[in-house]
């Protein structure tokens, strides 16, 4: 099976899963919704397991570009939209000084900590792949 196919099969089996979720919330069955992805999950893991797809190293480079530059644009607007929220709306500064926002600061708290948790996740993963891949000064 090539890429083609296998990304044929998780787009059919994603809409199948979607269908049986969709009608199971409808129906207020939500054991059969759990079900369904728990069974579309190991059925897409089966089959990955069975299909040998092949990355060149063009394709890497491209989605370590792709993803540093994800990173570089995410964590920066999530980290001043969390400010923008948290500056205090008494003073008159906040762009939301009215008063009518009240659930902004807490949507900005939240912002807040996922900026935090991002930047940790991302020097965490720094370290080890850079101790895996022969950084950190480790030779001799």
């Amino acid at each position: 099976m090539n890429q083609k196919r296998y990304n044929q099969l998780r787009v059919a089996v994603t809409l199948f899963v979607g269908m049986i979720v969709a009608l199971a919330v409808i129906n207020n069955s939500y054991l059969l919704s759990f079900v369904a992805v728990i069974t579309g999950m190991i059925f897409m893991a089966l089959v990955r397991s069975r299909v040998q797809i092949k990355t060149d190293e063009r394709e890497s480079v491209v989605q370590e570009k792709a993803a540093r530059l994800t990173y570089a644009i995410f964590a920066p607007t999530l980290g001043i939209g969390a400010f923008l929220m948290l500056v205090p709306s008494g003073s008159g500064l906040s762009v939301f000084s009215k008063g009518e926002f009240l659930y902004l600061e807490s949507l900005g708290m939240v912002f807040a900590y996922l900026t935090l948790f991002l930047i940790t996740i991302y020097a965490i993963s720094y370290y080890f792949l850079n101790r895996k891949y022969g950084g950190g000064g480790s030779e001799e």
